[in-house]
């Protein structure tokens, strides 16, 4: 298994770099200093939904993520050097399963043809948020994809 394979219900490291725009380096801090739980299985850290929930939630570590967030969204806004087009789009989608939606869209950018997407998940107060942005034919791609599933 690849890390960026979604095995049964289970998260990898890749995974979280992609939802949370945090680091490889910094997720693997956090497993060391025990903030994120997993288990390595076959070479590979997996992490339940539960155990990503907690670790999103952590007050040490919510920070870095909004910080990231807000990032990818400033980054977009402020580029005036763009050489190709780009989109930046918030999903906000209540009532929607999170589970589902994170799984969707991790496992489409992992295992699709995306070129140039930066993604990023979040479950604030139970209102789940997916913001992509990249290449306008492929966010659109992938906006749509989830929508004709859902």
């Amino acid at each position: 298994m690849n890390d960026t394979t979604l095995s049964q219900n289970y998260y990898t490291i890749a995974h979280i770099v992609q939802f949370t725009g945090l680091t490889d380096r910094t997720i693997r801090s956090y497993i060391t200093s025990g903030i994120l739980a997993g288990e390595k299985i076959n070479g590979t850290w997996q992490f339940t939904p539960e155990q990503v929930e907690n670790f999103i939630r952590h007050p040490s570590v919510r920070p870095s993520i909004i910080s990231k967030k807000n990032a990818l969204i400033y980054d977009f806004l402020w580029d005036t050097k763009k050489t190709a087009n780009e989109i930046c789009i918030i999903l906000d989608l209540p009532n929607k399963n999170e589970k589902e939606i994170s799984e969707f869209f991790c496992n489409a950018i992992s295992n699709g043809s995306f070129h140039n997407i930066q993604f990023s998940y979040d479950s604030l107060n139970e209102l789940p948020r997916v913001i992509i942005k990249g290449d306008c034919e492929d966010v659109l791609t992938l906006v749509n994809r989830y929508n004709d599933l859902a």
